[in-house]
């Protein structure tokens, strides 16, 4: 008799199930359509306006003109990423996007902050660290005609003092290929909780740590900039060095440092990987007092500008990365990627077949995919 109970009960729990699952899942399918929809007809929009647009006859720096001709000359793949981040973002939502204020953060050429207009949120927010890119966007959106709400030049704490100051409430905060560049993670963190509004932070990186492919590739540019540098060519952007990160830092010790002979020098400059400045004179101080360096780097090859901290596409322990959101209340979850879709349509193939792969794996496996995207919740 009880067994029999506990098999209507299960019987009840499943047609309950299927019932909600017959209202509510076309309504979830109908929203979705929507929201493709939407962004589809921003890229398209967007498209019309950027190919009319004559790039050479603008007055704006030349590494902007560069940024915003590689979008323009593969705008297809571009978009297929953009559009990926703005549907796990609006998904996120639970009011229109008529309602919603959205941040572009680290907005570089303005790219994210356009096509946000042109979907229809209430409010876009522009930011960039780089006073360079504000300025050229603010010229880029009146040649093309879109309005950008509010402009905010800054690091995140200028940003978040700004937001605060002028009660902007943000309700998303979006970012492409930014994430990968943040010094320090846990300050970053800490400081946009301290926005006034509940929100919801989405980060795109193609610093993929859990594809090997993507990881292997990455450590190349690592050695490169510590080791080697780069050539500065037209268009470079002029708060970065073109510089070997280790010869900068080499640089750094023995213009204060005077009395430390080269072996020294070199020695710590070496063991200083991965910090800033600031924190090299730290190190060095403590090596004055101690004779011995403690301070070692937590990656093998991870290496930033230490100028500026700037890192060369940092491979973030992800396990990390979510610790330290989730010390800050943050609620976190990091998904996969596709692959977006080029104009090489003998290249397209194997991405079709690995973006099949990465569908059947899951959303949370990131072995194959290009990208990742840290979606963050505050409440």
């Amino acid at each position: 008799m009880q067994r029999n109970f506990k098999c209507i009960q299960i019987q009840n729990g499943l047609y309950y199930i299927f019932i909600i699952l017959y209202i509510k899942l076309p309504a979830i399918i109908f929203i979705m359509k929507e929201t493709v929809l939407l962004i589809d007809n921003a890229i398209k929009k967007l498209g019309v306006k950027l190919k009319q647009l004559d790039v050479d006859s603008i007055d704006i720096s030349a590494y902007n003109k560069n940024y915003l001709l590689r979008y323009i000359n593969n705008y297809s793949f571009y978009m297929n990423l953009y559009k990926q981040l703005l549907l796990k973002a609006i998904s996120k939502l639970s009011q229109p996007v008529a309602n919603v204020v959205f941040v572009d953060y680290g907005g570089g050429c303005g790219i994210l902050s356009f096509l946000a207009k042109e979907i229809g949120f209430k409010k876009v927010v522009y930011n960039d660290l780089y006073i360079t890119s504000v300025n050229d966007v603010k010229i880029i959106a009146q040649k093309i005609n879109i309005y950008i709400d509010d402009y905010i030049a800054g690091d995140v704490e200028k940003l978040v003092t700004e937001i605060n100051t002028k009660n902007i409430r943000p309700d998303l905060i979006c970012s492409f290929d930014v994430l990968e560049h943040i010094y320090n993670l846990h300050a970053w963190m800490k400081t946009i909780a301290a926005i006034n509004n509940p929100f919801n932070l989405l980060f795109i990186t193609s610093a993929n740590s859990k594809n090997p492919f993507i990881k292997h590739r990455l450590k190349k540019i690592h050695l490169q900039a510590e080791y080697k540098g780069f050539e500065t060519k037209p268009g470079w952007k002029t708060s970065d060095t073109g510089n070997s990160f280790l010869e900068e830092r080499k640089k750094i010790i023995k213009a204060k440092y005077t009395d430390i002979s080269d072996e020294e020098i070199n020695n710590l400059a070496a063991k200083s990987r991965g910090l800033i400045k600031d924190e090299i004179y730290l190190l060095v101080e403590a090596y004055l007092h101690t004779g011995v360096v403690t301070y070692a780097p937590h990656h093998p090859t991870n290496t930033c500008d230490p100028h500026t901290g700037n890192w060369a596409e940092n491979l973030i322990d992800l396990t990390e990365l979510k610790n330290i959101a989730g010390t800050n209340n943050f609620s976190v979850n990091i998904t996969n990627t596709y692959y977006g879709y080029s104009k090489n349509k003998l290249l397209n193939i194997p991405k079709q077949l690995i973006n099949t792969v990465i569908k059947f794996a899951g959303k949370k496996n990131l072995f194959f995919s290009p990208m990742y995207v840290l979606e963050i919740s505050k409440k």
